[in-house]
């Protein structure tokens, strides 16, 4: 598909041109991380690992990782992400890499490729067989590109299409994700009145809790755990627990992590947690799905801890 373009932050990434701008000034990037970053933006709901990296962007599984680690650098200067705590690309020890920002498709949605939704309406009037082939085909490349305008755009031709056709619950299904992708964008959780209340309840618990995004981000995090984990609020906030625990601790909570949003169901568990070195903690650690009026889906987690008992302390 042409016209690809993806809109993070400061950051505009135009795929066709082969362009990137940081606040609206051109970057230098070399062919192999400029199509490093686009893959990464592509797969950004997931982790991809080395392996993959080497087959699918350089065409080569026989080359080392470090040409990969020379390639993220170049990439988080061009999108202006620092190397000390990148927010934009984040590193996944011993797994690989993922996109975690946000990509921003309601503010630039005059940067879409019209002509496509153009012929799109122009083929319905002729071949509503072909309209419909081609009205999946740019669903998904919207989607992917998260350009929620042309999403919405090709939502309408497919209703107008379903609806002359007399197949009118069809047509619903399409006019209710027009309501949903238009619908006015949701403050960012700290940011939203309605968590008020939320917050100071979980803010009086003895007991450390957290709530992070899907990307494993921490968006809330009350006193409790501050003073467990021993730094200011502001400056966990968006980070995870790789910027803050031993690998290996990291690499579980993780895991942890990913089957209960995937299960979506409530998971207890024990963990062995050392927020500072020399102080290391059993906690018996409670997880959950957190859903917000939004419908947006988050994790929570309470933790009950004690501390380990020390090989001389032990009975």
């Amino acid at each position: 598909m042409s016209g690809e373009i993806f809109v993070f932050g400061r950051c505009e990434v135009r795929v066709e041109q082969r362009q990137i701008l940081l606040e609206g000034h051109p970057q230098p990037l070399e062919p192999l991380p400029f199509d490093l970053l686009v893959h990464l933006i592509r797969h950004r709901h997931q982790v991809v690992t080395k392996d993959r990296l080497l087959g699918e962007v350089w065409r080569n599984p026989h080359l080392t990782e470090a040409v990969i680690s020379v390639a993220i650098q170049k990439v988080r200067r061009a999108i202006g992400d620092g190397s000390g705590r990148p927010r934009l690309v984040a590193t996944v020890p011993r797994r690989g890499y993922r996109f975690v920002a946000e990509l921003d498709g309601r503010q630039h949605a005059g940067q879409l490729d019209l002509s496509l939704v153009g012929r799109l309406e122009s083929l319905a009037r002729s071949d509503a067989a072909a309209a419909l082939a081609l009205g999946v085909r740019l669903l998904e490349h919207a989607h992917a590109a998260g350009l929620v305008a042309m999403e919405a755009l090709v939502h309408r031709v497919l209703a107008g299409i379903h609806e002359r056709q007399g197949a009118s619950c069809l047509a619903r299904l399409h006019v209710n994700e027009i309501r949903r992708l238009l619908a006015p964008a949701a403050a960012p959780w700290e940011a939203r009145d309605d968590r008020h209340f939320l917050y100071q309840a979980l803010d009086q618990s003895p007991d450390p809790i957290f709530i992070k995004d899907r990307a494993h981000r921490w968006v809330f995090l009350n006193r409790a755990f501050c003073r467990f984990i021993g730094h200011a609020r502001e400056d966990l906030l968006g980070k995870s627990d790789y910027d803050f625990f031993p690998e290996a601790q990291a690499d579980v909570f993780w895991r942890q992590d990913d089957v209960v949003l995937r299960s979506r169901e409530e998971s207890t568990n024990e963990e062995v947690i050392t927020p500072s070195p020399g102080a290391t903690w059993i906690a018996t650690t409670t997880k959950a799905i957190l859903v917000d009026d939004s419908q947006e889906s988050f994790l929570i987690g309470t933790l009950r801890c004690r501390p380990a008992l020390s090989p001389a302390s032990s009975p």
